[in-house]
């Protein structure tokens, strides 16, 4: 809550980028003279070439500052800024942010410290736009602006589309990691949509058809440039006219995970309502498109809109990291979150929202599968709505080809308590054998009239489920896949994004060498005996590609850095003599990593974090790694100094 008065603490709109940055002293008086014009205010924004403004700071205070708006020369009412932890991922810097400020018209803003530390204003850049030239009297009047760009996936339903308000893609991340019921995925859900969540943005109600594509801007440069998300938020947003927009990059038929409640993002889809709605209802043609969305949307995926389900949560006000809660599936961000979002008035009209939904989805289900690196086990339910009591059938396709038609008659437990006139025999279960050449599982559940709804729609890589194959570690996956390097960190999870540990490195180094032998132990205490990595750090010493942390320690749980990697590379490989200097301007010339890193930009092994840095001493992931030892292994020109392991191809 941001007041006394029991407003959402997403009082303000959620928009904008982060541009310079202003720091204010918590001690300013918040006071308003009876004129309203703001009294000891430590900064006052103008608002030539910005959006609007947000606030950050540090602290327990989840009550950060008082921002007030200029607009038509009269400040007013003051906006009370809390924290706003319900959206998104934790900040990493452990800063507190509230959203984002954008009032249409504003000339300035200003900014009055509530208490929380170290008290920072963050400009918001506005949407950048074309010059157009100025028209006198009786010349040619300019073009009328251009129709909207949509598209119609059913009679009816119209999404605009993307490029209708923003040109900037979602930034490519390689945590973009989000957990699921059932690992930790990429950027796209491995079991679908399962339920739908229903948030305001908290802004004014009092904005025009051709102030959105503004305002969507403003969220999308909040969320990423000052939140640091690699993207908006939300999946969709409808607008109080009624016009539904695409939000988040991706493929519209696709479970794109996305980040607008913490903690339940892998497998919702997020539809925010642009506008206010604690005290005034939403407009008719928000609920029709709003209903009519959901049901296209879930009916993709077979979701029931009328029922609920259980997924995992990766942490938030309801749920530790981990545990599994009950969901509806269309639910208001106030149900899952603690806020009153998406407002009283529009929370209030979700029933009509769940039934108007269920009649677009007439067959539904559930899939819970498991995973090993030879197959994938489906288990789950499906049901007609228009005819409940029979048996649906279930396909299995894979790699876009029919592998197998069930029937979906195994009895369910407690099924009949949420369908009673459906019974419980309505369960399948079957296990697909794949390989590494395996792209895509569906399970696809079809009544009589050729009904379907794709239950599962799962996109596997080289056996995992969290590797995305337009990624640039990809093609280092597939190799160490392929060669048998790793069979990842739990079944069906690689887990790109996770640092990698010395004992990691030392064990991954040693079998792509072909597990060489040693003849005498390392002197390190810390090494547990047949551990995974100790034979590999035996042999790591005894080589000299390594001398430990020192004269008695490795640190197996150490993580490593890009500048070890480098290291131990460089080591393995012989200490080959650099055959350019050295490029990158965050590499001092001393360092111990300094020629390894010389060595591998000069052989294209790396590239860098950018064409002058490295980043030497950022910690290395797995899909980095995995990227590094792919290229090495496809770089004849480095194996001139010791025997090449059977991994690598030397050519003709």
């Amino acid at each position: 809550m941001i007041s006394s008065r029991g407003l959402p603490r997403r009082r303000v709109l959620q928009i904008a980028a982060a541009a310079p940055v202003i720091s204010l002293s918590p001690s300013w008086s918040t006071a308003a003279s009876a004129s309203g014009t703001p009294v000891g205010i430590g900064r006052v924004v103008q608002a030539d070439g910005i959006a609007g403004v947000s606030l950050s700071w540090t602290g327990s205070n989840t009550h950060g500052g008082i921002v007030r708006a200029l607009v038509d020369g009269g400040w007013g009412a003051a906006i009370s800024i809390n924290a706003d932890h319900g959206h998104g991922p934790d900040d990493p810097s452990g800063r507190e942010h509230g959203p984002a400020v954008l009032i249409p018209g504003a000339t300035a803003y200003s900014i009055a410290p509530a208490g929380g530390g170290d008290l920072r204003v963050h400009e918001l850049p506005a949407r950048p736009r074309s010059l157009r030239p100025l028209f006198d009297e009786g010349t040619t009047p300019p073009v009328a602006e251009p129709e909207l760009e949509a598209f119609e996936p059913m009679p009816g339903l119209k999404i605009l589309e993307r490029s209708n308000w923003t040109d900037i893609p979602r930034r490519d991340t390689i945590d973009c990691g989000i957990p699921s019921s059932v690992f930790g995925l990429g950027c796209r859900s491995d079991v679908g949509v399962r339920h739908g969540i229903v948030h305001h943005t908290v802004n004014t109600n009092s904005y025009t058809e051709a102030d959105v594509p503004d305002l969507l801007w403003g969220i999308q440069r909040y969320h990423v440039n000052t939140r640091g998300w690699d993207d908006i938020g939300y999946n969709f947003v409808i607008d109080h006219f009624g016009r539904i927009w695409q939000a988040r990059q991706g493929d519209l038929y696709e479970p794109i995970a996305s980040g607008h409640t913490s903690g339940l993002n892998a497998e919702s889809v997020g539809v925010a309502i642009l506008g206010t709605f604690t005290s005034t209802a939403p407009p008719d043609e928000v609920i029709h498109s709003l209903g009519l969305l959901l049901g296209w949307k879930l009916s993709l995926h077979g979701v029931d809109p009328l029922g609920h389900t259980l997924v995992r949560s990766a942490g938030g006000d309801y749920a530790e990291r981990g545990e599994f809660v009950d969901v509806r599936n269309i639910s208001g961000h106030r149900d899952n979150q603690n806020t009153a979002c998406p407002g009283a008035l529009l929370y209030g009209q979700l029933d009509e929202v769940r039934t108007a939904a269920a009649e677009m989805v007439p067959v539904f289900g559930h899939v819970t599968p498991s995973y090993s690196l030879e197959d994938v086990r489906v288990k789950g339910w499906a049901i007609d709505r228009f005819s409940p009591a029979d048996a649906q059938d279930i396909e299995i396709i894979v790699d876009g080809g029919l592998s197998l038609v069930l029937t979906a008659d195994l009895p369910v437990d407690d099924l009949e308590v949420d369908y009673p006139n459906a019974g419980s025999e309505h369960g399948f279960d079957h296990t697909v054998v794949i390989n590494i050449d395996t792209t895509s599982v569906v399970v696809r559940a079809t009544a009589g009239d050729d009904r379907t709804a794709d239950l599962m729609n799962l996109t596997l890589f080289a056996t995992f489920i969290d590797v995305e194959p337009t990624r640039f570690f990809a093609p280092g996956v597939y190799f160490l896949r392929k060669n048998e390097l790793t069979t990842g960190t739990r079944p069906g999870l690689f887990e790109p994004m996770d640092f990698v540990t010395r004992g990691q490195m030392a064990a991954f180094l040693h079998r792509f060498m072909d597990l060489p032998e040693y003849v005498n132990e390392a002197p390190f205490e810390d090494l547990v005996d047949d551990s995974f990595y100790a034979d590999a750090v035996h042999w790591l010493f005894e080589t000299r590609i390594t001398v430990g942390t020192s004269p008695t320690t490795f640190a197996p749980e150490e993580f490593v850095t890009r500048g070890q990697m480098a290291a131990f590379l460089w080591r393995m490989c012989g200490e080959p003599e650099p055959a350019e200097p050295l490029s990158f301007k965050d590499v001092p010339p001393r360092a111990y990593y300094a020629d390894p890193v010389a060595w591998m930009a000069a052989l294209g092994i790396t590239t860098g974090t950018t064409p002058v840095t490295f980043d030497p001493l950022t910690r290395i992931r797995r899909g980095e790694m995995a990227a590094f030892l792919y290229r090495l292994a496809t770089t004849p020109e480095a194996w001139t100094l010791v025997e090449s392991p059977s991994a690598v191809d030397l050519g003709d």
